[in-house]
């Protein structure tokens, strides 16, 4: 496993988060089985026309996830399918888009019954590693080239042992922005972040004593919590295997994880009770709270690349900074910054076509399409083939450098899907609502450490193995 994801001219040099993100970038699993077996019936349906015709064809079903990092990803995936077809009429491929909500449950239930999709969309990482070493998903480095993976970004992420699983499309980076009139009205350097957690509660204190709401997110579904975790958790550590070791109790690491939740849980609770966050983050959904920021009701906000540009076109870009995270821990990982490929594409086991399959996600990966990625839905194609010179708006350069300078983490990449959705999001939601302490947060963790263990024997001896092999 890797202790860093190098991302742009870094990775290229070194093989390149996002928000993201799981992304966005962070995740919610909840969803009713009706919902999911539709899906799994809608996937399973013949392709229509004559028998004679779709017999001839090479029928790929692709279940889709993208348009909640991306607006406007679904259409684009619609568009490069339409052409590939087009191109390659004996090809006809089926887009399945999925949701927040079935993006997980809807594939643990296909690959239990190997069927379904053809090609998945799943978040990065242990959402896609996990099912992976469950037998579910097919190494994409064994139908593509090197010459070919060696340019797309992080792969690290969702490779292991040497195999690279899943294939990225687009980064995402975790900018901190800030709204530069109202820095000024607060008596502030309106050009300057804070880049210390003491400068940041500091411009925090002189916003509020302004009338203004320091910093604008929404926690309802426990987005923010799980940001939070991401960032400042991350600034506690000094390699992810704190981290994955931890979760998997090798040694004392489960203590000292434990001990560096409780700290950064603890700093969290001060931007809630100081009264720096909106008061009503507990009742506003995470993209709900994020409007506060375009409409001047905050000065401050985590949020994605995308949105930073779109928020830039509401209020001025001349407006809008954009810098890393505040630093509050002391961790080696804490000079990193937060950047993933949030979802990946991959081969499901039990495809009749793989190489097929992997002949279309190679194509997408044609510069003609990672340009067309980011001109129709400005996001930043992961690939270092991606011309730097098309990113003309000065702020969007300015997020790119951030994204493609040094080494970036996500930290909720690394931590198995029941405990992000139980302890991750949870703990989080009862520091923001003031129902819990950051002592309880913790003892959440590690009651659902515990439960992870007991009810996924397979599945934590699987993690346990990757967390400890190093790729």
């Amino acid at each position: 496993m890797n202790s860093t994801v190098l991302h742009g001219d870094a990775a290229s040099k070194s093989t390149r988060l996002t928000s993201s993100l799981k992304r966005h970038v962070t995740i919610k699993f909840l969803s009713s089985f009706c919902v999911v077996a539709m899906i799994l019936g809608v996937a399973a349906l013949p392709t229509a026309g004559p028998a004679g015709a779709a017999s001839k064809k090479t029928s790929i079903t692709y279940w889709f996830w993208g348009e909640s990092d991306i607006p406007g990803m679904t259409k684009w995936m619609q568009q490069r399918i339409a052409t590939y077809e087009q191109q390659n009429p004996d090809v006809k491929i089926s887009l399945v888009p999925q949701s927040n909500t079935t993006i997980i449950p809807s594939f643990t239930l296909a690959a239990q019954s190997k069927t379904g999709p053809d090609l998945d969309t799943q978040w990065a990482t242990l959402p896609t590693i996990l099912p992976a070493l469950g037998g579910s998903v097919t190494p994409i480095s064994n139908y593509v080239s090197k010459a070919d993976t060696s340019h797309w970004l992080n792969t690290n992420e969702n490779t292991y042992k040497g195999k690279i699983y899943a294939m990225p499309l687009y980064m995402i980076g975790v900018p901190l922005v800030w709204n530069k009139k109202l820095f000024k009205k607060a008596g502030l350097n309106p050009n300057v972040a804070p880049t210390t957690w003491a400068q940041f509660l500091a411009d925090c204190k002189a916003l509020k004593a302004h009338g203004i709401t320091p910093f604008g997110m929404g926690n309802q579904d426990g987005y923010f919590g799980a940001w939070m975790f991401a960032i400042y958790e991350k600034q506690m550590l000094n390699s992810i295997s704190q981290l994955t070791q931890g979760v998997a109790g090798t040694g004392n690491a489960e203590t000292k994880l434990l001990g560096s939740l409780k700290s950064m849980y603890t700093s969290f609770q001060t931007l809630i009770k100081d009264g720096y966050v909106n008061s009503n983050v507990e009742s506003l959904s995470l993209n709900q709270g994020w409007q506060l920021f375009p409409q001047g009701k905050a000065a401050m906000s985590f949020t994605t690349d995308g949105n930073a540009l779109s928020w830039a076109k509401t209020i001025g870009e001349a407006n809008v900074g954009a810098a890393k995270p505040p630093i509050l821990g002391t961790g080696t990982l804490a000079a990193t910054y937060d950047v993933t490929q949030s979802s990946d594409e991959f081969i499901t086991s039990w495809s009749k076509n793989p190489k097929a399959d992997a002949k279309f996600l190679e194509w997408l990966h044609e510069p003609k399409n990672m340009i067309a990625l980011n001109k129709e839905t400005g996001a930043f194609p992961a690939d270092n083939q991606f011309p730097l010179k098309d990113i003309t708006d000065p702020l969007a350069r300015a997020l790119d450098k951030l994204d493609t300078s040094g080494t970036s983490v996500w930290l909720e990449n690394f931590i198995p899907p029941q405990i992000d959705s139980n302890a991750d999001i949870p703990a989080g939601q009862l520091i923001t609502s003031g129902s819990g302490s950051p002592s309880q947060a913790v003892d959440l963790w590690k009651q659902q450490i515990a439960l992870w263990r007991t009810q996924q024997p397979t599945q934590f001896k699987q993690f346990s193995a990757w967390a400890s092999s190093g790729s």
